[in-house]
């Protein structure tokens, strides 16, 4: 008899009386007395299997996650068997035969997604991560990966863009950046090589090398401590042209986005970009990464709190601080504990507050036209007249909730309220969409290092001056703009590009802003000044992170749930148990490495 082959996720009512034959995992396993049932799963989704009389007795045997192949005809499903979770859930297949292709372990952890069982540990998910591999959600995460990166190549391609391939295995740049991950070289004594944190020379060496659009699915490594938005090696979608400006790169970024929207997320909805200035975006949200699926901004309130009695303000006011609140619609109550936020979740937010530098926080709420206190001296301090204007200038509504933040550092309040501003927004989900985007622009081209108080690059040391500050380098860097834009979605950064100085002069220049003597901008970077100086192009361009813009785009805030062997928070895979131990004898004879040569 001839057998169709199938997979377990492409039967439906058409096949009905068909004789088919396919291969999976056998994950759920039901002994119903006269019939045996087990489902049959694969990549594509799950079939039932029927096994009745003697091929009952002898699939007995199987185990979940034997890997087997049946032989059998579909039927129709039982109306009251119907299963319209599954797409394959109004039929079954018969099985005449089957054979075992390999037995299985019981596996460590259950591999079934329900809403009802709870993950098992992800250490142990990623110990096992094979395993994990299989679980019907972590294949849907995979194959929307792979439908992104597809589409993406694909618009790049259609818009003239080359893929190319930059090295991996770079010089060690380690004056900037992240820390960086070194190789040793096996036939250069006591040399070495860093793993590439990003391929940011080497684009811009290809444009240099009238190469005029380059995009690449580049791998990347940083020595970082570790979030769940972090892995030490990581992908970007990285871009890069010549003789092009801003405009273009944020109009070619957005037009990809809605090509993503429409072609994988199947989403029409119009998708605004709104431009925000990098000031304007840490007064109004205290982040240069601000959340805008919600309303709430950040109001500087000193002006108001100068005139009321409440003196844990009123002394940071007279020592020349600042006080800036944020309100948040919560349907707040203190006689009701039904609200998201409550009582006991804003005295835990003081805590989270001095978690952020600050030493303490005052809230609010307003009830019945007026804004009241827990206890109700510090609204009778504040005062009456300043609670009025602040309903008014803030359009407050019953049920708000108000925190309020004070401290002498107005970049430390702000930096802490927008922290607190994406905590409780995310706690309410008061969203008015889905996504939101934005471009954040104008950033300072040096920031200063809080340890050290030296002057550092912002974004990094290639990127180049408005034609307008560009005059301050030499007396007053702090107040040079650069040319660099940040996209962000739903309170991430996803994205982040810029023009690059073409001039070889001015890129000595800015390196030396950040303290570098012409010796070693000549030892680290001599390479790109010496290209610099071969009719480099006008050129630009950006670098989205590939795996925290799919995580983001599917509300997830661990970037390990889109990767396929990530690293836990210690930077260790403990699938392989790397990173591991080198003998002394094996540094020395295969890498000529000796504790007395290591400086």
């Amino acid at each position: 008899m001839d057998y169709e082959l199938i997979n377990c996720g492409q039967l439906d009512e058409t096949f009905i009386g068909k004789s088919v034959r396919a291969y999976g995992w056998c994950r759920r396993i039901r002994d119903h007395g006269g019939k045996l049932f087990i489902d049959l799963s694969d990549r594509f989704g799950e079939t039932q299997l029927v096994f009745e009389l003697q091929v009952k007795d002898l699939a007995e045997a199987l185990g979940k996650e034997y890997v087997i192949q049946v032989f059998g005809n579909v039927k129709r499903r039982d109306e009251d068997t119907v299963d319209s979770s599954i797409a394959t859930g109004n039929v079954e297949i018969f099985v005449e035969k089957f054979e075992v292709i390999n037995k299985s372990l019981l596996p460590p952890f259950e591999l079934i997604d329900e809403k009802s069982r709870s993950l098992a540990n992800e250490d142990l998910r990623m110990k096992f991560r094979y395993l994990d591999l299989r679980r019907r959600q972590m294949i849907k995460n995979i194959e929307f990966r792979d439908r992104i990166t597809k589409q993406i190549r694909k618009y790049f391609w259609d818009n003239g863009f080359m893929e190319l391939e930059t090295p991996t295995l770079v010089k060690d740049t380690y004056e900037t950046g992240s820390r960086t991950f070194l190789v040793p070289s096996r036939l250069t004594k006591n040399a070495y090589y860093s793993l590439a944190q990003s391929p940011q020379l080497y684009k811009q060496l290809c444009m240099i090398g009238g190469i005029d659009k380059y995009f690449q699915i580049a791998r990347c490594y940083r020595d970082e401590d570790q979030r769940i938005d972090r892995q030490p090696e990581f992908t970007q979608v990285d871009i890069e042209v010549s003789f092009k400006d801003e405009k273009y790169i944020k109009g070619l970024i957005e037009e990809l986005i809605k090509t993503l929207f429409k072609q994988v997320l199947h989403n029409n909805e119009v998708i605004d970009f709104p431009v925000l200035q990098y000031k304007a975006a840490m007064e109004k949200y205290g982040s240069d990464k601000p959340d805008l699926r919600f309303d709430s901004q950040i109001f500087d309130i000193t002006k108001e709190m100068k005139l009321s009695n409440y003196n844990v303000l009123k002394r940071i006011i007279d020592s020349k601080g600042f006080v800036k609140a944020v309100a948040f619609p919560a349907d707040f109550s203190m006689d009701s504990n039904n609200s998201k936020l409550n009582k006991q979740y804003m005295l835990k937010l003081i805590e989270t507050a001095k978690g952020f530098g600050l030493k303490g926080l005052t809230w609010l709420y307003v009830s019945h036209g007026k804004i009241e206190s827990d206890p109700m001296s510090i609204s009778e301090s504040i005062g009456s007249s300043v609670c009025d204007s602040l309903m008014q200038r803030m359009n407050l509504h019953d049920g708000d909730i108000i925190i309020i933040g004070s401290d002498l550092s107005e970049n430390l309040l702000l930096e802490a309220l927008g922290k607190l501003r994406k905590l409780i927004g995310d706690k309410l989900q008061n969203y008015n969409k889905e996504y939101a985007f934005a471009w954040i622009i104008d950033f300072p081209l040096f920031d200063k290092d809080e340890v050290t108080g030296k002057l550092k690059p912002a974004h990094n040391p290639f990127t180049a001056p408005t034609k307008d500050t560009e005059k301050y380098l030499d007396s007053e860097p702090e107040k040079v703009i650069a040319r660099q834009y940040d996209i962000v979605l739903n309170g991430e950064e996803i994205g982040g590009g810029s023009i690059r100085i073409h001039d070889p002069e001015l890129q000595k220049k800015s390196l030396s802003v950040i303290g570098m003597d012409q010796n070693t901008i000549s030892n680290t970077f001599g390479f790109l000044i010496d290209a610099l100086s071969y009719g480099a192009p006008i050129h630009g361009g950006i670098a989205l992170g590939l795996d925290r813009f799919i995580s983001t785009l599917l509300n997830s805030e661990n970037i390990r749930e889109f990767i396929l062997f990530p690293k836990n928070h210690k930077q260790e895979s403990l699938l392989d148990s790397a990173p591991t131990k080198i003998s002394k004898k094996r540094l020395l004879s295969d890498y000529n490495i000796k504790q007395e040569d290591i400086e």
